[in-house]
Parts: C-alpha cells; sequence; structure tokens
C-alpha cells in the first residue's frame, strides 16, 4: 500500500497525538503502530525533499548546459555548410529524445528521462530558428512561440513533471504578449476588422489545465491559471481600451474568484483562483476608489475624445464583463460539485452559485455599472457630481471586498485570506484619506485615520486569536 504524504506540521501533530493516546489507554500501541504505518516516515519525507531538491537543481542545470550548446553552435554557425546544419539540428533532436525514451521505458529513470525531454524540447525550439536561418526565411517570428509550444505540449502532457509545463506555459504567456502587444494591428484572419487577440491561447492552455485536475497538480494550477488571466487582460491592448482596461482586469478577478468559490473548502485546487483573483480585483479597485481616476477620465474626453480603436464600441468593455459573467456563473453551475444522488436541474445549480457567491458576481457587475457610468456621464464632462456615483459603488466594492475576505478566513480556517482582507481595508482607509480628506485633515487627521486603523487592527487580532484558542479547546 502506498504510503500518504504528509507536510511536516501534520506529522509532527500526528505523532504528538499517537503519543497522547497511546498514553491515555484510548489506542494501543499496536494501533499506534499501524496508523503510523499509513504514512510515510521521517526518513522517507527527508529523501522525497531531497529527491525534488536534486531534481530541481539537476533541471536548472539542464537549462544552462542547453543554453551553452545553443551559444557553442551559433559561434560556429556561419562557418558550417547548409547540409550539416540541418544534419546537426536533426540528429541532435533524435538523439535527445532517444535517450529520453531509453531511459524511460528501457532503463526505468522516470526523472532522468524527464529531464532528457526537458532538453530536447529546449533544442526543438532553437531548431525552429535556426531552420529558418538556414533557409533564409524572415517571418512573422511571434510564430515560432506557438509552434514551440505545440512541440512542447504532448511531453507536458504525458510526462509527470512540473518541469516541461513550466517551459509550455512560459511560451504561451511570451507568445501572447508578443502577439498582442507587438502585432494586435496585423487583425484576425477568420473576421475582417477584429485585432490580433492570439485567439488559440484559451484553446492551447485548457489541455494543461485539465491535466492539473486530473492529477490534482496544485503547481500545475499555479502556471495555466495566471496565463488565462493574463490572456484575457492583454485582450484589453488588442482592443485598445485605454482606461477601461481597468475595469476589465478588475472584472477577470472576480471572475477567478467565482471559479476558486466553486471549488470544495478543502480542495487547494482553488488557491491559485483565488490568489490572482483578489490581486486583480484588489489592484483595479484601489485607483477607481480615487476621484482623481474618474476626473483624469473626464479630462482625458475633453482633449481626446473618445480614445479606443475604429473598431471598438464604447461599450465594449461593458458587454464583454456581463458576457464573461454569465458564462463563468454557467459553467459554475454545469459544474458544482453535487453530493451522490443529487437529481437538481442546472437552473438550481445556477441559483445556488448565485446565492452563494453573489459578492464575487457583484463586484463584476459593479465594474460593468462603473464602466458604463463613466463611458456615458463622462463624456465630455468634468463636473464633480458626474463621479460621485462610481467613486461610492467602488469604495463600497473595497469595504465588500475586504469583508468577504476576512469572513473566507474564517471560514475555512486560514490565515492568508484573513489577514489579506484586513490589509485591504488598511489600504483602502489610508488611500481613501489620502485622496478625499488630506488637505482638510491635515496631520491631525492623518494621526486620527492611523489610530482608527490601528485599533481596528487590534482587534482583529484579539478576534482570530480567541476563536483559534476556542477551536483548539
Amino acid at each position: 500500500m502506498k504510503r500518504r504524504i504528509l507536510s511536516d506540521k501534520q506529522a509532527r501533530w500526528l505523532r504528538a497525538e499517537l503519543a497522547e493516546w497511546s498514553g491515555r489507554g484510548i489506542v494501543t500501541p499496536q494501533q499506534a503502530d499501524q496508523i503510523t504505518a499509513c504514512y510515510e516516515t521521517p526518513e522517507e519525507a527527508g529523501a522525497r525533499k531531497r529527491s525534488r531538491f536534486t531534481f530541481t537543481i539537476i533541471g536548472l542545470a539542464v537549462l544552462l548546459f542547453g543554453a551553452a550548446a545553443l551559444l557553442l553552435m551559433g559561434y560556429n554557425w556561419q562557418a558550417i555548410p547548409r547540409a550539416a546544419k540541418l544534419t546537426l539540428v536533426f540528429t541532435v533532436l533524435a538523439a535527445t529524445h532517444g535517450a529520453g525514451l531509453y531511459l524511460r521505458f528501457v532503463r526505468g529513470a522516470r526523472r532522468s528521462s524527464e529531464l532528457v525531454f526537458f532538453l530536447g524540447c529546449l533544442f526543438f525550439g532553437a531548431g525552429i530558428w535556426l531552420v529558418a536561418q538556414v533557409f533564409h526565411l524572415n517571418a512573422h517570428y511571434p510564430d515560432g512561440f506557438w509552434w514551440w509550444a505545440i512541440g512542447v505540449l504532448p511531453f507536458a502532457l504525458c510526462l509527470d513533471t512540473l518541469l516541461i509545463h513550466c517551459l509550455y506555459a512560459g511560451l504561451l504567456a511570451t507568445w501572447a504578449g508578443t502577439e498582442i502587444l507587438g502585432y494586435r494591428h496585423l487583425g484576425w484572419a477568420l473576421i475582417e476588422g477584429w485585432p490580433n487577440g492570439a485567439f488559440s491561447l484559451p484553446l492551447l492552455a485548457l489541455p494543461g489545465l485539465a491535466w492539473a485536475y486530473r492529477r490534482g497538480s496544485v503547481g500545475a494550477a499555479w502556471l495555466y491559471v495566471p496565463v488565462m488571466a493574463w490572456w484575457v487582460i492583454l485582450q484589453s491592448f488588442s482592443w485598445d481600451l485605454d482606461w477601461q482596461s481597468v475595469f476589465l482586469i478588475g472584472s477577470v478577478g472576480a471572475l477567478l474568484l467565482i471559479v476558486a468559490e466553486n471549488h470544495r473548502p478543502e480542495n487547494r485546487m482553488a488557491l491559485p483562483y483565488r490568489f490572482y483573483g483578489v490581486l486583480l480585483t484588489a489592484g483595479a479597485l484601489v485607483p477607481l476608489s480615487s476621484d482623481w481616476f474618474f476626473r483624469e477620465i473626464a479630462r482625458g474626453y475633453g482633449y481626446y475624445g473618445w480614445r479606443t480603436a475604429a473598431w471598438t464600441p464604447a461599450f465594449a468593455p461593458v458587454i464583454a464583463i456581463l458576457l464573461l459573467l454569465a458564462a463563468t456563473l454557467a459553467l459554475a453551475g454545469l459544474l458544482k460539485p453535487e453530493p451522490p444522488g443529487s437529481a437538481r436541474g442546472p437552473g438550481e445549480r445556477l441559483l445556488d452559485v448565485l446565492r452563494a457567491q453573489w459578492l464575487p458576481a457583484g463586484l463584476a457587475l459593479a465594474m460593468a455599472f462603473m464602466g458604463l457610468w463613466s463611458a456615458i456621464r463622462l463624456a465630455g464632462g468634468s463636473e464633480k457630481s458626474d463621479w460621485v456615483v462610481p467613486l461610492i459603488v467602488a469604495n463600497v466594492s473595497n469595504i465588500a471586498l475586504a469583508i468577504w475576505l476576512m469572513r473566507v478566513g474564517i471560514r475555512d480556517d486560514r490565515g492568508l485570506p484573513f489577514a489579506f482582507g484586513v490589509f485591504c481595508f488598511v489600504v483602502w482607509a489610508v488611500c481613501c484619506y489620502c485622496h478625499l480628506f488630506g488637505d482638510a485633515g491635515g496631520m491631525l487627521g492623518a494621526a486620527l485615520m492611523f489610530a482608527l486603523c490601528g485599533s481596528a487592527l487590534l482587534g482583529l487580532g484579539m478576534y482570530w486569536r480567541k476563536r483559534k484558542e476556542v477551536r483548539h479547546e
């Protein structure tokens, strides 16, 4: 039977509790040994950590070795005949992957084969550019990253290592960034007039994310979730949304929070969604909570008018946010884990998602409302009353996000969401004072604000400590 893996904290707790139970006679020493035998020993845990550390170090060494080999070939590349160049490229690729197959299926050295396959994937990417140089091909260079990712994808799905997933996710993010930021004006081939948005990235990232869920790999989720979020955020540059990109970024964060909350509370796969969701949402709400942002929008209208591209309607971000919200809620309702024997339909499950995740959905709607209000009321206007409503919505959303994070921390008994909720509240309080009341309050007002924030933190800290004591009594 395969031994289960525990963290160091869990293993220490289990050993201490078993000793306590044995001393009280709750379990016999034989039963304690049987329980301990279900989990890996301290020696096995140490060996596993050393193996992981060694694998990481060797992986970095392989990366440096591959770079050294490529530089060596590049130094003598001009002196090599064309036929020899092609022979060298394909021979190195075949030899590297052949060595990986030999190590994996003949020698049974899985870890070593993964390192060799990783080196082969690096050589494959270098071979794309080397072959193009042999035939003097001056092509659209982001396509090289796309084809490189296509070649790496089978190895990422078939092997059991995160090393190649790191390379694959990095290639996808690099391709999307170079394609959109550098060549968004080229347009999309399938629909005339649409900008270049690297629209195949979700299809390429989805297999990696499915691999992460199939294997229960939280590390892989930490790779692909930011890649997907990065692609959605890049759409604001593709469509030249300018200041409207803030609302899109905040809504993407809210959608990630919806996905995180659709996981079971104990499922660690929700952590990447929650982390990046909070980061994007809180990062967007900080400038939106200040009247400076809306004042600059009104001033920009006066100088530039609509600064979006010709193909972008004025309300495109609002429509995009609403469509993304509807799609996310629909998928959350369909994919929500159900207890065995449940006969509820998709509509009932969707209503459950709305009731349970009203705050993340409300944050996305708030972003859409502020974007719509700014597009209608601030066009050519600079009156203070024009931005009072979105300013109130942004500040209420900021407070609601901070309170919700503290509630999530209490619900899941996790200190990090609780602490980040407190941090968001303090940042909001300080920024709100500086932007709205700094000139009127002066140093005395600042002292009062910091004192109130300190008192609030003290009270929250005492509440958290008492709650932890009650849970462990």
